[in-house]
């Protein structure tokens, strides 16, 4: 399996946190950082029970602080539950294998994702300006499913991932929304 790293501009001080999309010939995924998934709850661990002992040799125990153990705990969960589910590579951006599209819909009020068989899938429209597109899965049989993921600087390589990797029978097809005056005109 072949995974490549593409930079857009320089590297940045935030790439040390939180690292940037990886390309594997199956997907797009933000990888899984191990320091922000564990090394700084454990540090908020330790901060807090150090508060805790405080305000217990104070005479002033302060039982709140527990419950923000129990918040890093249910974080620390959560982020090892992802880890096992989706590996070192974290949850896809988007996928495509030879049963389905798998993408993920960050902008929803609960983060989710949208599962496609690729045997009901006629075509691929994208819709929209860069950045705002919305993406139209007109299927063989039903209606199309539209959904709008927002994903922001993260779009043209999305587009650019499910045109090469789709295979040929399910062209994918981009709609640029038209300029002010084309839009005038009716275009």
């Amino acid at each position: 399996m072949v995974v490549t790293v593409q930079e857009e501009g320089s590297v940045r001080w935030g790439h040390i946190l939180f690292p940037p999309v990886v390309e594997a010939p199956h997907g797009l995924f933000r990888p899984l950082h191990p320091l922000v998934d564990f090394g700084l709850p454990a540090l908020g661990t330790l901060l807090i029970l150090g508060l805790f002992f405080k305000s217990v040799l104070s005479a002033k125990p302060n039982y709140v602080l527990l419950s923000y153990l129990v918040l890093i705990a249910a974080m620390v969960c959560w982020r090892w539950r992802a880890r096992r589910k989706f590996g070192r590579l974290g949850e896809p951006i988007v996928r495509v294998d030879r049963a389905e599209i798998y993408l993920r819909l960050p902008q929803s009020l609960h983060p989710s994702h949208l599962q496609v068989p690729l045997a009901d899938l006629r075509t691929l429209v994208v819709k929209g300006a860069p950045g705002q597109r919305s993406y139209v899965f007109e299927r063989h049989v039903g209606k199309p499913l539209a959904v709008r993921p927002g994903f922001g600087r993260l779009d043209s390589r999305v587009l650019g991932f499910l045109q090469r990797t789709l295979p040929a029978s399910i062209p994918v097809e981009v709609h640029e929304p038209p300029t002010f005056f084309g839009a005038i005109r009716g275009e």
